[in-house]
């Protein structure tokens, strides 16, 4: 299917059941016990995914599965037309709808329906949000002019050093060609901030979407999502540098950050931001980045309790899981419960298989309000901890500002996964998270304030690289191949260095002998089956790395 065509498509997908919300309306979320009766198919996953997320899945070898499948649409024009019913929204992971009805006997007739599993309301949620703390307003003229190697970070100058993350920058790994999803409650005026001028210049912002209120305006909203947008994507030098100022963005706006109203007319944020995920694997995202926390409701009999933290037990923990396993770094912020009556972090940072991410300051002690584990399953949370307390950020004006948060310790880890799964493109996302925590601060000794402590990526830098800004020296002919491809080395030498072919899930098919100064090189493959291959050069000091396909 064109991609032009596949886009248009989830674009109608996101936006087909808008809403007509009336005074005093009640939600309701409504199960489907099974997919029967779909138009699609596994088989063509073109049909409802974008090449780049079947590409993703293609190269990590992540199976498409029936969670892929669009909810079965009889069933949702079913619901949709009961009395007084109407469907705001389908979640296919989930495999149900979020409706709204004026009156609850609908649900009587709704639960009759012989594909219906299960209902039960909703109610708007009562955002744990960060409790933001401007400690200093910074103007262009007073940042001070702190610089690496390459680089005027300006202010974020240590919260980047801290991670050691300054060591890929150098070396050229800035987030190129990866994508990253923001979801938020809005990043008013990203999209005139002169410190975000390099981002639209260059087209980094994908495309944007606004799963509160519909359409795709997410620049009127609030400023929350603009600050933390500004940890990975503000370019200025001598004031800020994100920690992926290279990488791709979808914004995403989830969360309705207004005082809620008597009506209770907002959509539930949790089945928002499950849409927003769904729709960012759809699109074929890298990396899934959410600064929000979820624990109470506007009725308490609705509230989450400390015993559902298990990761299985919320429709949003449970789709963030789905979310890594559809191949996605996930990252949500630990929360800012540290002292108060929920200490513990929220919903979905009780996730499986994701980096929930806590808050340190300058010194790297833990900073007072970054919320702690375990999950009630006895799980070590947070995983990792970066700068939280006196982060860089900016401001919707385009001044800069010291603020508190795991809200911001979120997005700068989240750049520098970006920047380190660019230099290991052929490792998953799983393999990505291990490795980061293996080799952070406290890994020997992780704990439930500060997890595996803070990325250490200078430590995994020399050697290990696959050195994507010199792929010109890395010549490979023909690809696609069938069976042979030719390998030209350009000005570098073959002693001393390696070359080795691995396949789409990190193992060594094969490993080419190289002689002396000889430059070209023949590289027959005809006994491995079509798919995708990575060849390496290896020199001691260099590494090069570059995508190879057997057809």
């Amino acid at each position: 299917m064109n991609k032009k065509l596949v886009l248009t498509a989830l674009v109608l997908v996101a936006t087909a059941f808008t809403f007509k919300l009336k005074a005093q309306q009640i939600k309701y979320w409504v199960k489907f016990k099974d997919k029967n009766g779909t138009p699609y198919s596994v088989s063509t996953p073109t049909a409802f995914l974008t090449p780049k997320s079947v590409l993703r899945r293609t190269t990590y070898s992540i199976a498409v599965d029936q969670t892929d499948l669009p909810v079965t649409p009889s069933y949702v024009s079913t619901v949709d037309g009961v009395s007084g019913v109407t469907v705001l929204y389908a979640s296919k992971w989930m495999n149900g709808v979020v409706v709204a009805m004026t009156n609850t006997a609908a649900v009587a007739t709704i639960n009759s329906f012989s594909f219906v599993l299960s209902s039960a309301p909703v109610n708007k949620v009562k955002l744990n949000m960060p409790d933001l703390t401007k400690t200093e307003n910074i103007s262009v003229n007073k940042t001070a002019a702190v610089s690496s190697a390459t680089f005027n970070y300006g202010g974020s100058y240590w919260q980047t050093k801290q991670m050691g993350l300054d060591c890929y920058h150098k070396d050229g790994y800035r987030g190129q060609g990866m994508t990253i999803a923001v979801l938020d409650a809005g990043f008013q005026s990203a999209n005139t901030n002169p410190l975000f001028d390099s981002l639209f210049n260059r087209g980094g912002v994908l495309g944007t979407r606004d799963f509160v209120a519909g359409g795709t305006n997410v620049y009127d909203d609030d400023s929350h999502g603009e600050m933390v947008l500004s940890c990975m994507a503000a370019v200025k030098p001598g004031v800020i540098m994100g920690s992926a100022p290279m990488a791709d963005y979808w914004l995403l706006r989830t969360e309705d950050n207004a005082s809620p109203n008597p009506f209770n007319e907002s959509p539930v944020e949790e089945y928002n931001w499950i849409r927003g995920a769904e729709f960012a694997d759809s699109v074929g995202v890298d990396i899934l980045t959410t600064s929000l926390g979820y624990t109470t409701f506007n009725k308490s009999q609705y509230d989450h309790t400390f015993a559902q933290l298990d990761g299985k037990t919320i429709d949003m923990s449970i789709a963030s899981t789905m979310a890594a396993r559809k191949g996605m770094f996930v990252l949500n912020s630990a929360g800012n419960g540290g002292g108060s009556a929920w200490p513990k972090i929220g919903f979905p940072a009780d996730a499986d298989s994701i980096c929930t991410v806590g808050a340190i300051d300058s010194l790297s002690n833990v900073a007072f309000f970054s919320s702690q584990g375990p999950t009630a399953d006895g799980r070590i949370k947070p995983d990792l901890v970066a700068r939280g307390q006196g982060s860089w950020v900016s401001n919707p004006n385009g001044t800069t500002t010291q603020q508190n948060g795991t809200s911001f310790s979120c997005p700068i880890l989240a750049g520098a996964v970006a920047c380190f799964w660019q230099a290991h493109k052929t490792w998953n996302n799983i393999k990505i998270l291990d490795t980061l925590r293996k080799t952070a601060t406290n890994a020997a000794s992780p704990n439930n304030s500060r997890g595996w402590g803070t990325p250490n990526l200078c430590s995994i830098a020399s050697g290990v690289k696959e050195f994507a800004n010199n792929n010109n020296q890395l010549i490979i002919a023909p690809n696609p191949f069938a069976t042979i491809f030719s390998i030209k080395l350009g000005n570098y030498p073959s002693s001393d260095a390696s070359m080795k072919i691995y396949n789409s899930l990190g193992a060594i098919v094969k490993i080419m002998q190289l002689e002396g100064s000889k430059l070209t090189y023949e590289c027959n493959l005809s006994e491995m089956s079509d798919g995708v291959y990575f060849v390496k050069y290896y020199n001691g000091e260099t590494s090069i790395i570059k995508k190879i396909v057997k057809q």
